[in-house]
């Protein structure tokens, strides 16, 4: 894999995260953004690039979570990412938000099943999710799907898939109490943002000769 420096970029969801990676994760920052990724996201990537030692000069790569997730914050490490990429003449590589989240939970995923449900919020109560196989590689085995948490819920128990989803404490406990353990359900810590597995994915592609055509990244947006 290569080991060429990466500033990845994810901005999703309400949780937002920056990373800088080579061959390893240099620094990375998660946090609470809420809507305030326009305010928050830059002085946070100045000083995750500060953390990490590594100057805007050093990039090989700009990397960014394409969505699915909320409107306006991938709107915001959208157009921050291609603006970069653009004034540093990097290369952009986008990999889907599902895709990271699936791969953030490999080590995790039921040894029985080796399946992942991830999904996320897309607003209106409605979440985006998608069915992945992790070994070695992530697989996608399903259309996005677009839901609410009853829906998601009965898609994950019934395809006996460990569910990765970021949700609001009060509707976790109220899913836990409905479901049981009928349910596999990662934990809060397990799926929040983390720019490091968007970076890993994104050097994957690098290998693969997978960037954006001319810098354009294309979001993927559900209607919620």
């Amino acid at each position: 894999m290569t080991d060429r420096p990466i500033l990845a970029i994810d901005t999703s969801s309400m949780t937002a995260s920056v990373a800088v990676y080579a061959g390893q994760v240099l620094a990375e920052t998660t946090w609470h953004s809420g809507r305030r990724h326009s305010a928050e996201l830059l002085p946070v990537v100045e000083e995750t690039l500060r953390r990490s030692g590594m100057e805007k000069s050093g990039l090989a790569a700009i990397a960014v979570a394409a969505g699915p997730g909320s409107y306006s914050g991938l709107r915001v490490g959208v157009s921050t990412g291609m603006a970069m990429a653009l004034a540093l003449e990097l290369a952009v590589v986008q990999v889907p938000t599902l895709e990271v989240i699936a791969w953030s939970l490999r080590t995790a995923c039921s040894a029985a099943t080796g399946r992942i449900r991830a999904a996320i919020d897309v607003g209106r109560g409605r979440f985006a999710s998608a069915r992945f196989a992790v070994d070695e590689s992530v697989e996608q085995q399903t259309e996005i799907e677009s839901g609410g948490v009853a829906q998601l819920v009965e898609l994950a128990v019934n395809e006996r898939s460990l569910l990765a989803v970021d949700l609001e404490p009060w509707v976790r406990l109220d899913v836990e109490r409905q479901v049981g353990d009928r349910l596999s359900l990662a934990s809060p810590a397990a799926t929040a943002r983390r720019a490091g597995f968007l970076a890993e994915l994104a050097a994957m592609r690098m290998d693969r000769g997978e960037l954006a055509h001319d810098g354009a990244i294309e979001p993927i947006y559900l209607r919620s």
